[in-house]
């Protein structure tokens, strides 16, 4: 007994000969627990922990991705030449990635749907509509391919000689990643539907690095094509692993291909499903098409200050709003699924609004304020001169003033989709398309590039309040045994929390203006930056807003977790 005492704890045993280190077989268990327990938090994440992993790994991918944009920045700058490629990027990403946002929407309460009946079968199915479906795309691919000059005179109809050419060349090079992309939306779907989340963006930050690597280290001898290069190698980064993945013995996808026994009964509903879902992603490809056709007829360089633009007004989205939603959309499907918690369902999604509210809205503020050092600060350098800072600036604040709503608005969309409501989302994109496009046409003649961004932020704002009247019929208040979360009142404490905000902002600009050198320019942007972002905290606070409070329970709950308590 006293031995085993001793065995159990001592804690090391140090040996005269080798200077090995001994564990304990206590250590050891504890060792492999906490091992353990990093590998199932790789794999299977709670809403929180998603929410939280994926956030700090879309940080990195954004830090890396932000690399990229200074390369091509310096190196094409907002010219024609960057004009062409980002158009012949755009067809492939926007005609096949239709399928692709689709496929990684609607596979998850789907997938899961059946999983409750029969997880067996549920495999089965999934396998049989990667196969069918695999095949359309391919042939899609190949349409693509062969009327690419077609396609590329409809999304820049004011494109002409070289600027012309070297779209249509781009497009072509560029279809097998449109086809990759389309799969890895349906695998990573797959993979959110099993409650795993970070692995896909894992290898997504590794396909944005081999691109930065492409950029660095072939653009000066192949130009632009370097772009293209590294936007492939990101693509095949982003699939290849994923499909190994799924088909291993974790998860035992994309092993049941036998062409004589498919359900199309299964199929066909899965496709009947869909296509409102393709057509509403055509509507928002549609918008973004729109958008740069009217920017085709602008000076050259209007395309590339909305694309860096974009750049700007989308870190809080994809740093904070995106990971969000990703992580509460197969909670909404499996709440619409049970059917008998939709008051439960009603709270968790006023409590999502409210939580994006409270960390964007700061964000928008800050954005509009400082939109030009911020665009000076990350692309004025090489090409990219003051003017092109000016144009980009003007429409960062353009977008920034509807970013709440560009955040709000895919939350609710997929309240519609967990119900298997596909044609609502549609109708609604459909009214938004058309009144962007009449917005566009009429705020350019007087603002420019400007007036596509703030025709955006117009359209996507009265998107998002349609979809908040049409949601109330899901969720009846009557007959409730407890009150409905006080969603108002939290967004009017936001809002006043934001006042230090802007303030601290406006007059940190005038502190920055000055400042042409870039490591002072840093100093002080990040300076006002976190003065603001301590004022919002002590708001936060003083006002008791939810927000703050949720933060600090889920990081405290992260960092237990990853100390294996």
């Amino acid at each position: 007994m006293d031995s085993a005492r001793s065995r159990r704890y001592t804690i090391k045993v140090i040996s005269k000969r080798g200077g090995t280190t001994v564990l304990s077989e206590n250590d050891q268990k504890t060792n492999t627990s906490r091992r353990s327990s990093l590998i199932h938090l790789l794999h299977n994440q709670s809403v929180a922990q998603a929410a939280v992993l994926i956030a700090v790994v879309t940080f990195l991918s954004k830090f890396v991705g932000f690399a990229r944009e200074v390369v091509i920045a310096r190196q094409f700058g907002a010219t024609g030449q960057t004009d062409a490629f980002l158009i012949g990027m755009m067809v492939p990403s926007l005609v096949l990635g239709l399928f692709a946002g689709g496929l990684g929407i609607l596979i998850v309460p789907w997938y899961l749907g059946h999983k409750r009946e029969d997880p067996e079968r549920a495999r089965l199915l999934v396998d049989q509509v990667t196969l069918v479906w695999g095949i359309v795309f391919a042939l899609v691919c190949v349409g693509v391919w062969v009327f690419a000059p077609q396609l590329v005179h409809i999304f820049a109809s004011g494109f002409e000689g070289a600027r012309y050419t070297l779209a249509v060349q781009v497009t072509r090079l560029l279809v097998p990643m449109g086809f990759m992309l389309i799969m890895t939306g349906l695998f990573t779907g797959l993979l959110q539907a099993e409650s795993s989340f970070l692995v896909a963006l894992l290898w997504t930050l590794v396909g944005n690095v081999a691109l930065v690597a492409c950029l660095l280290a072939f653009s000066s001898r192949m130009g632009i094509r370097a772009w293209t290069l590294g936007q492939t190698a990101m693509a095949v980064i982003d699939f290849v692993p994923l499909v190994i993945l799924l088909a291993s013995k974790r998860y035992g996808f994309l092993k049941r291909f036998d062409v004589r026994h498919m359900d199309w009964p299964a199929i066909l509903q899965f496709a009947a499903l869909l296509m409102p879902l393709v057509l509403a992603g055509g509507v928002g490809s549609l918008n973004v098409m729109v958008d740069r056709w009217v920017a085709s007829r602008l000076p050259e360089g209007a395309i590339a200050a909305l694309d860096f633009a974009g750049r700007v007004w989308t870190i809080p989205i994809t740093l904070l709003a995106s990971p969000i939603a990703i992580a509460v959309f197969p909670s909404f499907s499996s709440m619409a699924v049970d059917g008998s918690v939709l008051h439960a369902m009603d709270d968790k999604v006023r409590r999502t609004v409210a939580f994006l509210a409270y960390i964007v809205i700061p964000s928008s503020i800050g954005i509009v304020v400082l939109a030009t050092p911020i665009t000076r600060l990350l692309f004025q350098r090489g090409a990219f001169d003051a003017t092109a800072t000016a144009i980009t600036a003007s429409c960062v604040q353009m977008y920034a003033l509807g970013l709440v709503f560009q955040a709000i608005a895919p939350v609710l969309a997929m309240v519609f989709y967990a119900f298997k409501n596909t044609v609502t989302p549609l109708l609604i994109g459909l009214g938004i398309v058309g009144a962007n496009m009449a917005g566009n046409i009429i705020l350019s003649r007087y603002l420019g590039a400007a007036g596509i961004a703030l025709a955006t932020s117009i359209t996507v704002t009265l998107g998002t309040a349609i979809y908040a009247l049409l949601l109330r019929r899901y969720f009846r208040t009557e007959n409730r045994a407890t009150p409905t979360y006080p969603l108002w009142t939290q967004m009017l404490r936001t809002l006043l929390a934001t006042v230090p905000v802007g303030l601290i902002a406006w007059l940190g600009l005038r502190w920055i203006s000055p400042i042409t050198a870039f490591i002072p320019l840093v100093i002080r942007t990040m300076a006002v930056c976190i003065v603001a972002a301590l004022a919002y905290v002590v708001c936060s606070i003083a006002l008791h807003l939810d927000g703050w409070q949720t933060i600090q329970s889920r990081f405290t709950g992260l960092a237990h977790r990853l100390r294996g308590r």
